[in-house]
């Protein structure tokens, strides 16, 4: 069943609806200039995959969607400058890392490392991402200078 404005449907495969298992889904809308919610594919070198977004990000969240990796978290405040490399695991308790880096550019991100939690070799992976100063305005017109 299609998706819409109300409702979702999980199918019947184990990772998203397993007999039993309980589940939390977080379902949000994307707003162009402000959010964007996709995916991509790695290419696994340090001079990674770049990320259109068509906003500067001031907070990404990245998932290897056909791995077991954790949910990366970065964000604009915590150093404020590339590579952007300090970041939390959203699925783990362990401290803050700085062992993976990204740029946080102004219309997107790009994976500085072929670290498989980010951008291994043909792997896909989900992101979420929020501007740090949305260019539109709620009713989805562009902003403009004065």
């Amino acid at each position: 069943t299609a998706p819409d404005s109300v409702n979702f449907t999980l199918g019947n495969t184990v990772k998203v609806n397993g007999s039993g298992d309980d589940y939390i889904a977080y379902c949000f809308a994307e707003k162009k200039g402000y959010s964007k919610f996709s995916d991509y594919v790695g290419n696994g070198n340090a001079d990674g995959t770049f990320v259109y977004t068509g906003f500067r990000p001031a907070w990404i969240m990245i998932k290897r969607f056909d791995g077991a990796d954790n949910w990366n978290i970065y964000d604009d405040k915590r150093e404020g400058y590339n590579p952007d490399n300090d970041y939390v695991k959203a699925n783990s308790t362990t401290e803050e890392k700085s062992d993976v880096p990204i740029d946080i550019l102004s219309n997107g991100f790009k994976c500085r490392t072929a670290d498989a939690s980010v951008n291994g070799s043909g792997d896909e992976y989900v992101y979420t991402a929020f501007a740090e100063f949305p260019i539109v305005s709620s009713n989805d017109v562009p902003g403009t200078a004065r």
